[in-house]
């Protein structure tokens, strides 16, 4: 499984000279907990990364005006991994940046989608389920068998039966 499968929805991505505010309320309005902040004179170009963690944290709790611009705030550099990577992959790269997001990139490493921890908790969740629910179908199936072979050994066998075709 790529990386890129888990991605299930558009980057949202926000101006770096837009306001803390405006961030926020983006965030709000598109339900989101991270905004892809981009340079307002090269559309496209991703700068970096800004979370509402980030805004709580990093802003308001240290009594920082909400006017000032989001690329003020926003990590630069943000962590990303490739769309064709792995889950463990991407695992290894939050653990070594220490974030629970990733931007992931296309081949041209343009910004195709972004994966959460939230995400990656739920691909393994699934796998689990699935080994899970083979295990339990092992058990049931040799189960059976075993109570099958049980009642065989326990019962005489009846006598052979024999097709008799008779003719006219």
């Amino acid at each position: 499984m790529d990386i890129s499968s888990l991605c299930r929805r558009e980057v949202v991505t926000i101006r770096a000279s837009a306001s803390v505010r405006e961030a926020a309320a983006a965030m709000r309005n598109q339900h989101v907990g991270a905004l892809a902040v981009t340079d307002p004179y090269t559309p496209g170009r991703v700068l970096g990364v800004v979370t509402d963690r980030d805004i709580v944290v990093d802003l308001l709790a240290l009594g920082h005006p909400v006017d000032q611009p989001i690329g003020s705030l926003c990590h630069t550099g943000p962590a990303s991994i490739p769309a064709a990577a792995s889950l463990t992959d991407a695992v290894q790269a939050m653990q070594h940046a220490g974030v629970r997001r990733l931007l992931v990139l296309g081949e041209d490493d343009s910004v195709t989608g972004l994966v959460s921890i939230d995400d990656l908790v739920e691909a393994v969740s699934g796998e689990l389920d699935a080994l899970a629910a083979t295990l339990r179908d092992g058990v049931i199936s040799e189960g059976s068998r075993e109570r099958a072979r049980a009642r065989a050994e326990s019962e005489p066998s009846p006598p052979p039966l024999y097709a008799v075709r008779h003719e006219p």
